[in-house]
C-alpha cells in the first residue's frame, strides 16, 4: 500500500496526509455496506524508553492504522465465564484477527483494580487508557481506548477525560506519522439529557484548547437520520440538534451516511425487535475523498451491539 506496509490489507482503508488508516465497520445490515473533564482531568502515559523510541527487535510495524469502535457491554459476560479474563481474551483476539491498532470501548465498567487484572495477563500486547467515574468506580458508562501494542509503534498518547466516564480525548503519536486525535464517546441513553451533554462536551473541549478530532467515535444513543431506524422515525428534536451543533463545532461528519443517503445499516437491535445505528464513526470532511473499501463483519464478542 506504501513503504512500510508488510502485512496482509483489512477489510477497510482510507488514507490521511501521510498515512493510510483502515476503519472497520461490523454491523447488522442486509447488505455490505459499513454501517470523544468537566475539571479537565488528563493523563499522559508514554510507554518505557525503550518501547518508546526503538521498535521492537526485528518486529515490523504496519504503516497503516485500523480504527474500530464496540460497545462491550460491561467487562464480563456470564456466557463466557466468570471475572473479566475469558470477555478481554476475545477483545484481544479481536485485534488480532481484524488488525485492530486502536479500539474504542463504551460501557467498559472498568474500575483500577479489574484493569490491573486485565494489564497483568495483556500488558505486553496492548495498553488500556480508561475513563475514570468517580462516584460509582464500576458503574455502566466508562470508555476506554485499548492500543494493539503488536500493530503499532507507539510513541506517546495523552488521554483527556471531556465527561467523567463518558468522553475521552486521545491523541496518539505512533511511528513517524502526525498524531491521531479521537474522541471516545457514550452518550446518555435518555434524550432529555443530549442538548446538556453535548453542550457541555463542547465547552470542555474548547476550555481544554483540544485540536480538532481526525475520529469521533462511539455509542451515541441518538440518530441524526430517521432511515437510521427501522421501523424508520425521527428522535427527539432538541436532542438531534445539539449533536448537530456540537460535530459542526468541532468539524466531523457522518461520512458514511453523506455517501449513502439512501441506504439502511444498523448497530444495535433492542429488545423490542427495532433496529438503530446508535453507533457511529465521524471523520473530518476533508478526508470524505479518502474513504474507499467499507466492509462488514460480526463481532467476537457476544453482545447486542456490532462493531465498528
Amino acid at each position: 500500500m506504501i513503504d512500510g506496509y508488510n502485512e496482509a490489507p483489512s477489510c477497510s482503508s482510507f488514507a490521511l496526509g501521510s498515512f493510510d488508516i483502515d476503519v472497520i465497520f461490523h454491523v447488522h445490515c442486509t447488505k455490505p455496506v459499513w454501517c470523544v473533564t468537566a475539571h479537565g482531568h488528563h493523563h499522559v502515559q508514554c510507554l518505557p524508553s525503550g518501547e518508546q523510541h526503538e521498535p521492537l527487535p526485528n518486529k515490523k510495524y504496519r504503516a497503516n492504522i485500523v480504527v474500530a469502535s464496540l460497545n462491550m457491554r460491561g467487562h464480563s459476560s456470564q456466557s463466557m465465564g466468570s471475572g473479566p479474563i475469558p470477555k478481554w481474551t476475545t477483545i484481544m483476539k479481536l485485534l488480532c484477527t481484524e488488525q485492530i491498532g486502536v479500539l474504542a470501548l463504551q460501557e467498559t465498567h472498568l474500575d483500577e483494580d479489574t484493569t490491573s487484572q486485565i494489564g497483568t495477563v495483556f500488558d505486553k500486547r496492548m495498553m488500556i487508557l480508561n475513563s475514570h467515574a468517580p462516584t460509582n468506580p464500576t458503574a455502566s458508562t466508562r470508555v476506554a481506548f485499548v492500543l494493539n501494542k503488536e500493530k503499532i509503534n507507539i510513541k506517546q498518547v495523552t488521554l483527556k477525560e471531556l465527561i467523567p466516564g463518558r468522553v475521552t480525548f486521545l491523541s496518539l503519536e505512533w511511528q513517524h506519522e502526525e498524531p491521531l486525535h479521537l474522541l471516545n464517546v457514550y452518550a446518555p441513553t435518555n434524550l432529555q439529557m443530549h442538548p446538556e451533554f453535548w453542550n457541555k462536551l463542547d465547552i470542555n473541549w474548547r476550555r481544554l484548547n483540544l485540536l480538532p478530532p481526525t475520529f469521533m467515535l462511539g455509542d451515541f444513543n441518538l440518530m441524526e437520520d430517521p432511515l437510521d431506524h427501522a421501523p424508520t422515525c425521527t428522535d427527539f428534536e432538541p436532542a438531534v440538534s445539539a449533536l448537530r451543533d456540537c460535530r459542526q463545532i468541532l468539524n466531523v461528519q457522518d461520512t458514511w451516511r453523506q455517501t449513502h443517503p439512501i441506504d439502511q445499516c444498523f448497530s444495535y437491535a433492542s429488545v423490542n425487535n427495532t433496529l438503530s445505528r446508535i453507533d457511529r464513526i465521524y471523520t473530518r470532511p476533508d478526508m470524505s475523498h479518502l474513504l474507499y473499501d467499507w466492509s462488514i463483519e460480526t463481532s467476537q464478542v457476544p453482545i447486542d451491539h456490532k462493531l465498528l
